[in-house]
């Protein structure tokens, strides 16, 4: 069953107490082996599998962490991807976080990103995108193994979600013929040095109030896109809190959804 707004929060909040653990023990390990943003990961995807229906799960249907996913020229491993087994990727995720040289390497990364989505939705047009970036509130510096040391830096947030947002909200009506940009877009700054680690969504909303960001909605928007961009679809994902689907329709003559998607081969 899907997360409430409750259960989702204390485990978005355990996730981040426990990147702070693992950058502390050792940034430079954290960083390099990925440790740190694969916790991050585990999030994004855990959240899809409670959407997961029972249906779904028993058909082959899959949350898939660094998938390897065919872009228009090239293989991606794609963060988080939901997988199904004859249809493909459903909903394609990609996840990222800086927490040195934010502003050397921001532009750098974002330039790659937007590849990223060009590439995988020129070859999966109606596939629902999405991308998660972690900045920290600021840079402390820290120890490298080498000697140097990691300056201090307060990244410009406001002007990073501003970016972020450009690229975030992909339109629902053009979308097989847009590329470029992600259908939703999540944006979280976070107090790594508070007491306990707190997210500052409230950054984020004074620079784009025009438009949700945050982790905490991330998923269930993804999911809310591919209800509505596969409406013949069913039994895929749990519906969301602010989704009104049927679970069948009771009226006699009425047809019923498409389950295709869902029908086993195997005997």
């Amino acid at each position: 069953m899907p997360w409430t707004n409750e259960e989702r929060e204390e485990r978005l909040q355990d996730i981040l107490e426990s990147m702070k653990a693992i950058f502390q023990a050792d940034p430079e390990k954290a960083v390099r082996s990925q440790e740190f943003i694969q916790t991050f990961h585990s999030f994004v995807a855990d959240d899809f599998r409670a959407f997961l229906t029972t249906k779904a799960t028993k058909a082959g249907v899959k949350v898939v962490e660094e998938a390897k996913i065919f872009g228009s020229y090239k293989s991606k491993d794609v963060d988080v991807a939901v997988v199904h087994p004859t249809n493909g990727p459903l909903i394609l995720v990609g996840v990222r976080s800086q927490m040195s040289s934010v502003g050397k390497n921001v532009l750098t990364y974002y330039q790659d990103i937007v590849g990223e989505a060009i590439s995988l939705q020129e070859r999966f047009p109606m596939c629902t995108t999405g991308y998660a970036y972690l900045h920290p509130l600021e840079v402390v510096p820290w120890q490298k193994k080498d000697g140097k040391w990691v300056k201090a830096e307060n990244p410009n947030h406001h002007r990073f979600a501003r970016m972020y947002a450009a690229i975030g909200d992909r339109d629902d009506r053009l979308y097989k013929h847009q590329t470029g940009s992600y259908d939703h877009f999540a944006y979280s700054v976070v107090d790594f040095q508070s007491d306990p680690v707190k997210l500052r969504d409230d950054i984020i909303k004074r620079a784009v109030d025009s438009l949700e960001m945050s982790i905490l909605t991330f998923v269930p928007r993804l999911v809310e896109t591919f209800h509505s961009r596969n409406l013949w679809v069913q039994d895929i994902f749990e519906p969301t809190k602010t989704e009104e689907f049927p679970d069948e329709d009771d009226e006699e003559g009425e047809e019923h959804l498409d389950d295709s998607l869902l029908t086993s081969n195997k005997d």
